[in-house]
């Protein structure tokens, strides 16, 4: 009598398994039928990348302003690393006009009411300039107690084309960037 159940059972099973088989046949010809065999939703997809796309835009901007801020121009392994010349600066004080053309000796000229210190400003940036012709920058260092008219005509006198310069060849300006700073000891 045991065997009996086993046989029914396991023809129900047999049949269930049929039925499965038969609902699959039936849901894929339907599919084919229908037109969405291989159809795959992209649409999830897209908005993915369309997030990641955003992202990599910002990065990368933010990476090429840090590049170019800092504008570097880094030595390559053949090239030997060499100390920046100073730059030749000028110090105007009361009274007084110190002349550094980069070679660590500056002159100092005594101001008056002539100008004959602003008179020999532009032989000492010629001499600056034949020193290190690349040389673009200077600095203008200024004393606390100098007054405003007294600057200007440092600067006046530095922007003075001298007709020794334009004969060596050079260019109306010797030095056309200036940085402008406190004299050492002065007050800011």
């Amino acid at each position: 009598m045991s065997a009996v159940p086993l046989l029914l059972i396991d023809d129900e099973d047999a049949e269930a398994a049929k039925r499965r088989t038969a609902r699959r046949e039936r849901r894929i010809k339907r599919q084919l039928r229908l037109g969405r065999e291989g159809e795959l939703n992209i649409v999830s997809m897209i908005d993915v990348f369309a997030v990641l796309v955003f992202f990599l835009l910002v990065t990368a901007s933010i990476t090429a302003a840090r590049l170019n801020v800092l504008a570097l121009d880094l030595p390559g392994k053949a090239m030997a690393v060499s100390k920046p010349l100073p730059l030749p600066s000028i110090t105007v004080l009361d009274g007084a006009l110190l002349v550094d053309i980069g070679d660590g000796r500056p002159q100092r000229y005594v101001r008056s009411a002539d100008g004959k210190a602003l008179a020999l400003l532009p032989e000492r940036l010629l001499a600056a300039k034949r020193r290190e012709p690349k040389q673009e920058a200077i600095d203008l260092l200024v004393g606390p107690e100098v007054t405003y008219a007294d600057v200007v005509a440092v600067i006046d006198a530095m922007r003075t084309a001298t007709p020794a310069a334009v004969r060596a060849g050079y260019p109306g300006e010797l030095f056309p960037r200036m940085a402008i700073g406190d004299a050492a000891g002065s007050a800011p």
